[in-house]
């Protein structure tokens, strides 16, 4: 194999694929890039870790067509270092040559794996195709910037508990014109519901893993556009780029997910209004004193008041901060995960917050103080039983 490639092209491959290389592994050669120069004047780079696979088209001169695979770390570690030019990278006798081919000489050599021994990766799956467009003809197409905020405002609640496998992904439901994910861990549930064009008639919903999910949030925040999804039994496939020059293949988890609209409060009569500006930063500073076992932060509740507390027995140390609100109703103290509530207040956008609430043993409902027509986010948080 040789081929001839820009720096800049090939580090923007290697750096779409890298993440997907998993860091320990009992099959090494996952823990390389595979090379492949067979399809015209397009090297094909990819990574896999058996659940997750990745392949980026880049466009290169082939002068000789040919596979093989390269340890991924030091190959990126290589190419980043290398200033803007033209590269010559040839393989042959088990051995990758990467050569400088401007005046100044330089040439770096890795021992590769034969491509026959890289896992056999997906071509394609079977089920229904979303279409995603950024800018234009959404009525015919679902809007991928949506898809990115909700993958942003729910996955960080997935569970790590690898007990309950369909509780570490994220719930995807589409169908109808509305498009919904779910994340919860056990402790707080996040549910984030919007109104789509270009969406399946009928209904359908996978559980999907957030390493994949962050992965197509990455690279489009790289400049890469989500072209399409395919939604099947198994697997989900995300298209990205020019003519799907990137695609992400991913096992699903297998279900069922949760009945989670069974879990969500419906009568939580107990309107608390407040500027995020003042609730956020404030949350911040309080918790520094917080139990560094329970991270307990403790809101006491009075008319048009709202004062947040927290202890910390292990250094001896206390804080407190009072801050006007809307509230009327009865005077209340509860205690919520100062780390899940940050987690919460950083996701909401509009200034205003409003919490729903019940009693201090009760899971409270946190919303946004305004949102947009046809969309629904919201997210549940289970008290703390408070220290006397």
């Amino acid at each position: 194999m040789k081929v001839s490639i820009e720096k800049d092209e090939l580090l923007k491959g290697i750096q779409a694929v890298i993440d997907i290389v998993p860091s320990k592994t009992a099959l090494p050669v996952l823990s390389n890039i595979l090379i492949d120069a067979n399809n015209g004047n397009d090297v094909c780079l990819s990574a896999t870790d058996l659940d997750i696979s990745i392949t980026c088209k880049l466009s290169a001169t082939v002068e000789d067509a040919g596979a093989t695979t390269v340890p991924a770390r030091k190959f990126s570690e290589i190419v980043r270092e290398l200033p803007e030019e033209s590269l010559s990278l040839t393989a042959e006798e088990g051995r990758v040559t990467l050569q400088r081919q401007s005046d100044a000489e330089g040439t770096y050599a890795l021992m590769s794996v034969p491509a026959d021994d890289f896992p056999e990766l997906p071509a394609e799956i079977d089920g229904p195709e979303i279409a995603f467009l950024s800018d234009e003809d959404l009525d015919s197409s679902a809007d991928s910037s949506v898809l990115s905020e909700m993958i942003s405002k729910t996955i960080f609640a997935v569970s790590r508990d690898e007990t309950r496998p369909v509780l570490t992904g994220v719930l995807w439901q589409v169908g109808n014109g509305r498009m919904t994910m779910v994340a919860t861990d056990g402790h707080r549930l996040v549910k984030y519901s919007r109104i789509q064009d270009g969406l399946p008639d009928q209904n359908r919903e996978a559980i999907v893993p957030p390493p994949a999910l962050n992965q197509v949030v990455k690279l489009m925040g790289g400049g890469e556009d989500l072209q399409k999804v395919q939604l099947g039994q198994s697997h989900v496939l995300f298209s990205l780029g020019d003519e799907d020059a990137i695609q992400i293949f991913s096992r699903l988890i297998e279900g069922p997910y949760v009945d989670y609209e069974q879990v969500i409060p419906q009568n939580n009569g107990k309107r608390l209004r407040v500027s995020n500006s003042h609730l956020l930063p404030a949350v911040r500073r309080v918790s520094i004193l917080a139990s560094s076992q329970t991270h307990q932060l403790r809101l006491e509740l009075k008319k048009n008041e709202l004062a947040l507390s927290a202890t910390s027995q292990e250094i001896g140390g206390e804080a407190r901060e009072s801050m006007g609100v809307e509230y009327d109703a009865d005077e209340m103290i509860i205690g919520y995960n100062s780390g899940y509530l940050q987690d919460v207040l950083r996701r909401i956008n509009c200034d205003e917050v409003l919490f729903e609430l019940d009693s201090a043993v009760a899971a409270g409902i946190i919303r946004p103080g305004e949102q947009l027509e046809g969309e629904d986010y919201l997210c549940l948080l289970m008290p703390l039983r408070l220290n006397d």
